[in-house]
């Protein structure tokens, strides 16, 4: 039985990768969070769904030197959507978590995100969307192969005084199950 490389040619990995950038960069370009980059809705993902996360985990997650890291979250903390904290159980960590705000836009970005693409799949035919819904595992597993996204199933209390308030909260990816 061939692997998933062999049925392709370079043509067709050439096609998907094309169509795959195609529709993140629309998506992208048609919901803007304020005018902030594609890389500032990242981290501001990351840290909503992860976080508190270290800087270091985060650099490595995002795949931004820590320098950059650094700039983007200091952007994103001067306008209220970051705080960054240093870790209880070892001063010399900075840990980062969204704010309230910063968790309500990351739902707004995301929510935007699923209308913008339900509006696009809803001007394709019918048979094209069965078709695309029937590849969805497919275009999971490829998504897998590529870089497994960091999961983190537990509840983590937040630090007493800290950003998040009081009470603990349910961190966890984002795909359905």
């Amino acid at each position: 039985m061939p692997d998933g490389f062999d049925i392709f040619d370079q043509d067709d990995l050439a096609r998907l990768r094309i169509a795959l950038a195609r529709i993140g960069r629309t998506v992208d370009r048609q919901v803007r969070g304020d005018g902030m980059t594609r890389t500032q809705v990242s981290v501001l993902g990351t840290v909503a769904g992860l976080g508190p996360i270290g800087m270091g985990e985060l650099a490595e997650i995002e795949g931004v030197n820590p320098t950059m890291l650094s700039r983007i979250v200091g952007k994103l903390e001067t306008v209220g959507l970051l705080v960054r904290e240093a870790d209880p159980a070892d001063r010399r960590v900075v840990r980062v978590a969204a704010t309230e705000y910063g968790m309500r836009t990351q739902e707004h970005l995301r929510s935007e995100r699923t209308r913008v693409l339900g509006e696009h799949l809803r001007r394709m035919p019918d048979s094209h969307g069965r078709d695309l819904l029937a590849a969805l595992p497919a275009i999971e597993a490829l998504a897998e192969v590529l870089g497994p996204r960091p999961v983190r199933a537990a509840v983590v209390p937040p630090e007493p005084g800290g950003p998040l308030g009081t009470g603990g909260a349910l961190v966890t990816d984002e795909r359905p199950r």
